[in-house]
């Protein structure tokens, strides 16, 4: 009977957890949190943010690249309601939520978009060592005109569908922990209107992906751990690219690594390893090499936070003639408390796209500030400003082919939101 209880309370107090350090952002500021509403063994918390903002490249395009476009500059006003409803249980967990957001442009009515979506996931603890996860959601997106990855630049954003869903598991016994998980995506793309009329059918980017993902932890202290997570994956095209290619594949993504809490000095996890993604069309190559996944706190003083992340891995392409690229991105963000309620932050990332296939690079990099205000437990502000910058790399001879727009394109932008929660 000791045995058992031994176990039991290593498992309430997990070795895994690592909330030792917390962060600028996640500190609670008393007075200024919202309460939320509570109905019953659920808690309400309802949300808006009213954004105004500017762009001076509010199609992210280069005038001499397109020149149909002309002004480029607008002002556009972003309203999102949404609302997340939360269990307030011993065991188990359930949350649920949805969200609206509409954009109003002053110069050009055909970026007006609406986005939507609800979601739904929860948790049903077996044991106290051992839970089951799982959820979905669901989407009406349209497509960023800052997304470097298409093939053409329609008149108006391209519309799409997102269904997710995922079921996992997690035990954790005195310490080991062992996860698993498997997610689903399918994407529905809605048919691009093109500059100077006619359509472009979407239909080839239409996929469905499985992730499988496993996972085995080892907790050295109380404070740091080594794991081991190989992962797997399915990619199937509802069809042929434009060009006859069969761009179905699989792939999968070994790594190992490390997460700790170091006393009050630093937090993260950091996983390296090796990816490969296999087409099954032999006239397209694969994407392989190494991947990583890492995220890193330091923190200088209580009043600063330095978080540091990157990852390598391989994603889908919607250009011609290629199955897919490398994405490698590096972000570091620094968060100052200036006072109990006022938190300024800079950032600045760098990232590329390498392409398989086809001779393209993309480069970008950019950077951003802004400063949030908790006026009182129930209103926020925040402003900020960002900037980005994209140069494609390409071999001269596809510029202009169909299927390969150059993504050449830099951005200045400034946001105000004013945000309303209970």
């Amino acid at each position: 009977m000791a045995a058992i209880g031994i176990q039991a309370n290593a498992a309430a107090e997990s070795l895994f957890t690592r909330d030792r350090n917390v962060s600028v952002n996640e500190r609670p500021r008393e007075g200024y949190e919202p309460t939320g509403i509570r109905l019953g063994s659920f808690i309400v918390r309802p949300k808006v943010d009213l954004t105004i903002a500017t762009t001076d490249n509010v199609f992210a395009v280069t005038q001499d690249v397109s020149p149909q476009f002309g002004e480029r500059s607008d002002t556009y006003v972003i309203l999102r309601p949404s609302f997340i409803t939360e269990s307030d249980w011993n065991r188990h967990s359930l949350r649920f939520g949805a969200y609206a957001e509409g954009y109003q442009h002053d110069e050009f009515a055909a970026e007006n978009v609406f986005n939507s979506g609800v979601f739904l996931d929860g948790r049903m603890d077996v044991t106290r060592e051992f839970s089951f996860i799982g959820g979905g959601s669901y989407d009406k997106l349209n497509e960023a005109r800052k997304a470097t990855s298409v093939v053409a630049t329609p008149s108006e954003p391209i519309e799409y569908d997102l269904a997710q869903a995922y079921l996992g598991t997690l035990h954790e016994w005195g310490r080991f922990r062992a996860r698993s998980r498997v997610d689903l995506r399918d994407y529905d793309y809605k048919d691009a209107q093109l500059i100077g009329g006619g359509t472009q059918d979407q239909q080839f980017r239409d996929r469905a992906e499985v992730n499988y993902l496993g996972e085995i932890g080892f907790a050295m202290t109380k404070d740091s751990a080594v794991f081991a997570r190989l992962g797997y994956n399915t990619r199937d095209y509802n069809g042929l690219d434009p060009n006859g290619l069969n761009r179905d594949s699989d792939g999968w993504n070994m790594q190992t690594g490390i997460d700790f809490d170091i006393s009050r000095l630093a937090r993260g996890a950091i996983a390296i390893g090796y990816m490969e993604q296999d087409y099954d069309d032999p006239a397209l190559d694969k994407v392989s090499g190494v991947s990583v996944d890492a995220g890193f706190e330091w923190f200088p003083t209580e009043m600063t936070t330095v978080s540091l992340s990157a990852s390598r891995d391989a994603r889908e392409s919607a250009l011609f003639n290629t199955g897919g690229y490398t994405a490698s991105e590096a972000i570091i963000r620094i968060d100052h408390e200036l006072a109990r309620n006022i938190v300024g932050y800079v950032s600045a990332g760098i990232g590329s796209d390498d392409y398989e296939d086809i001779a393209r690079t993309d480069d970008r990099y950019g950077g951003a500030v802004g400063v949030k205000w908790w006026i009182n437990q129930m209103l926020s502000a925040k402003a900020e400003y960002v900037y980005e910058n994209n140069e494609t790399d390409q071999d001269p001879a596809l510029q202009g082919q169909p299927g390969f727009f150059g993504k050449d394109y830099e951005t200045n932008e400034f946001f105000i939101t004013l945000t309303a929660e209970r």
